[in-house]
């Protein structure tokens, strides 16, 4: 329910919330977690799309691409993994479109 106030703006500005998540087998217990909270997080009106690379995908990070104006991009640091240190906002056109192109791929 954190996120709530930032769904209730998505759905105001008629925004669409999606999640993409890369996934590999067999799903660490924290991924487990994480598919609960997806099936949650859906009911609330975010898109989750999973996909199963047909290779590993080393390349790819977590960010959170709202528009073509703003993203937010998850810094894990060096700590557990899982566990997020913070991130970055950025309204950077270039950054923007390089972090378009990853979600199309």
């Amino acid at each position: 329910m954190d996120d709530q106030p930032l769904r209730d703006e998505v759905r105001s500005r008629s925004l669409e919330f999606t999640r993409v998540r890369l996934l590999s087998y067999p799903l660490t217990d924290y991924l487990h977690h994480e598919m609960i909270n997806y099936e949650v997080r859906s009911r609330l009106g975010e898109r989750i799309e999973c996909f199963v690379p047909p290779a590993p995908v080393n390349g790819y990070f977590d960010f959170l691409l709202f528009d073509s104006h703003t993203a937010l991009v998850h810094d894990y640091g060096h700590g557990p993994v899982g566990h997020q240190t913070g991130g970055w906002l950025t309204h950077d056109p270039k950054t923007l479109h390089a972090l378009a192109d990853i979600a199309t791929d």
